[in-house]
């Protein structure tokens, strides 16, 4: 099913999709430098969010899934193949998520791939387009044990927050 032709301001098509873009791209950030504040900025008061076993409002969620991240080493989530259709003030979406993250297991590192999908109603409410639900669909994934070794001699590094550079002010 392809996008939605816009039926109404094809401008505010165009803005509203982006805005939609930036705030996948935020809720990722917020993910994998485990930013709280940042996570919960990406849902409206009230949305609801189905994760796997957890059908939950978001203001449970947002620490849940952040204390889960915290318990990981490393984690990386990028999203592709955007999909929305915009009615007004509302839309619903797809997009594709990619994820690698590290994990330790029985002295074990372990490194995990995951293909799954974000499915999500969003709502612009006072001009901001926020989550309204969130959906995880997983698809794939695949554990594998680690033989990361790069990441000793590359240098900068990234990490959480606060110790990441994108909190050290070097980007603002």
């Amino acid at each position: 099913m392809p996008n939605r032709p816009a039926t109404g301001d094809p401008l505010d098509s165009v803005l509203s999709r982006q805005a939609l873009h930036d705030l996948n791209a935020l809720y990722c950030r917020a993910l994998d430098r485990c930013d709280l504040d940042l996570l919960q900025r990406s849902f409206h008061p009230g949305a609801t969010v189905s994760f796997g076993p957890m059908n939950t409002t978001a203001e449970e969620f947002c620490p849940i899934i952040i204390g889960l991240e915290r318990s990981l080493p490393r984690t990386t989530h990028c999203l592709a193949n955007e999909w929305f259709d915009i009615r007004g003030d509302r839309a619903a979406g797809e997009c594709c998520l990619f994820s690698a993250l590290s994990y330790d297991t029985e002295g074990q590192s372990m490194e995990c791939f995951i293909g799954a999908r974000y499915a999500a109603d969003y709502e612009r409410r006072a001009g901001e387009w926020r989550i309204a639900h969130m959906m995880l669909v997983m698809d794939w994934n695949m554990n594998n044990p680690s033989t990361a070794q790069w990441h000793l001699r590359f240098g900068v590094r990234g990490d959480r927050k606060p110790a990441d550079l994108l909190y050290s002010g070097l980007f603002q």
